[in-house]
């Protein structure tokens, strides 16, 4: 029997279209093989997305009777497949809380940079451009590792230097930062990543940006549209690429 590769872009129509040219729903060895490439697709594809994929279907066809018939999967199947789309975990998962913390211009702040904190400086006369030419980057390493937030307006000593905002620019900046991650692939819901402008004492319109990224639960990685990717090492941003690149998803893989 030919052996056939999951497309986790498929649509669950289309994984059941694939999968049953290859192994025929009724058959006795068959059969359930197909049931567990259906289940594969679902983890590829994560929790959400087969859930409500699985429940559009249904929908689609008016009945889960009709549904089971146009798919050659019976009824307790499906009830089934939906208990294990349902057992899956959940994607995301928010390591650490939003807090609301008491910045004060030129002095240091309570935090430390670690794992799960990043401090980064805005130089030059344009905050929009200086974060979203780096936001990115500082995503997809909190995602590919343990979650985490990044604060703009805070220097490597953890002395606080604000950003100075009114309400046009910060719109501008929450504008930048969705548009860079509705370029994540695979996609992800944006409402995940959150931004928050943190008020600074002792200055007019002073501001620190966090930025909250929760961990991944995929063991796959997540790339830019430019096909690159970070990890968070020793408390700092590493780009992924050849050998340890590899070398990093097979280790994923295997945990």
């Amino acid at each position: 029997m030919a052996k056939l590769l999951i497309d986790k872009n498929w649509n669950i129509q289309s994984a059941f279209d694939a999968i049953n040219s290859v192994y025929y729903p009724g058959g006795m060895q068959s059969g359930p093989q197909r049931n567990r490439l259906i289940e594969t697709w679902g983890q590829l594809t994560g929790k959400t997305r087969a859930l409500s994929e699985l429940d559009s279907l249904i929908k689609a066809y008016g009945s889960v009777n009709k549904c089971s018939k146009s798919i050659q999967m019976s009824s307790t199947s499906i009830k089934s497949l939906r208990v294990f789309f349902e057992s899956l975990p959940n994607e995301f998962e928010h390591t650490i809380a939003l807090k609301k913390y008491a910045f004060v211009e030129g002095e240091k702040c309570s935090l430390e940079e670690d794992l799960t904190h990043e401090f980064k400086e805005v130089k030059g006369a344009n905050p929009v451009k200086s974060i979203q030419n780096a936001v990115d980057e500082y995503v997809l390493a909190y995602l590919n590792s343990s979650g985490g937030s990044i604060f703009w307006g805070i220097c490597d000593d953890g002395v606080v230097k604000s950003l100075i905002l009114d309400s046009r620019i910060k719109d501008n900046i929450n504008k930048s930062i969705n548009s860079k991650i509705s370029t994540i692939e695979p996609s992800i819901d944006p409402t995940q990543i959150a931004v928050v402008f943190h008020n600074v004492s002792g200055v007019e319109n002073g501001f620190v940006l966090e930025v909250n990224v929760p961990k991944s639960n995929s063991r796959g990685l997540y790339f830019n549209s430019s096909g690159n990717t970070w990890v968070r090492v020793n408390g700092c941003k590493q780009k992924l690429q050849g050998l340890a690149l590899q070398d990093y998803i097979l280790q994923r893989a295997n945990n």
